[in-house]
């Protein structure tokens, strides 16, 4: 019979909605510790050993009378990709699991180290400003330079700077949805760098370059 200290778990119960974690992981990693029995368990090592795994954000673990363990598992949900193959969770934090199913649909950030955060809130108030012509973002980049780019699902790369850049977005948008309509798939290339306006380079004539006058207190 065993002694009070090594009364063995009997269950573990997993809550939590996993996508990428699967329970038998989670059991794994908790199984190591349950030799020491429902009383002599260490709750904190339990819980630092499940958090080695990949893409779990946070982990309560608590004893269930009379033998039994409660493991809460909150996982990072992947906003988008970092350039190095991490991955940036909702809440800005970048981590590095291995490969997930969907990552191939997620937009790609690229940027110098420790601006990923900021790149995240700019990225979604870029896809904000871009809701006008009915683009999302495939990847967002920014080098230590001034002048920053994005490449939209369809292939139109728009080239804009720093300074102003979430409210030139914004003109460009409102400007283009009314001006090109359905001819805004034919646009290859968009330059925001002007005072009052911008350039566009067209799909079938890579060699033409229209410039377009926007009225600057147009908003």
């Amino acid at each position: 019979m065993p002694t009070l200290s090594r009364v063995p778990i009997s269950h573990i119960r997993v809550v939590g909605e996993l996508r990428e974690i699967n329970e038998v992981s989670l059991q794994k990693a908790i199984s190591v510790h349950s030799v020491k029995g429902f009383f002599g368990l260490d709750l904190v090592a339990v819980r630092e050993d499940i958090l080695k795994l990949p893409w779990l954000k946070s982990v309560s673990v608590r004893r269930i009378w009379p033998r039994g363990l409660r493991v809460t598992a909150v996982e990072h949900k992947a906003e988008a990709r970092w350039h190095d193959g991490g991955f940036l969770a909702a809440d800005g934090t970048l981590f590095y699991p291995s490969a997930s199913r969907y990552s191939a649909n997620l937009p790609i950030l690229k940027g110098t180290v420790g601006i990923h955060t900021e790149m995240l809130w700019q990225f979604r108030e870029l896809r904000q400003a871009l809701r006008p012509i009915k683009r999302q973002i495939w990847k967002f980049i920014r080098t230590k330079r001034p002048v920053w780019r994005v490449e939209l699902d369809d292939g139109l790369v728009i080239v804009f700077e720093k300074r102003n850049s979430i409210a030139a977005i914004k003109k460009f948008a409102k400007t283009a949805a009314a001006l090109f309509g359905k001819r805004l798939g034919n646009l290859s290339r968009v330059d925001l760098r002007y005072a009052n306006g911008f350039s566009v380079r067209w799909r079938q004539n890579v060699s033409s370059l229209v410039s377009y006058r926007v009225n600057s207190s147009e908003k």
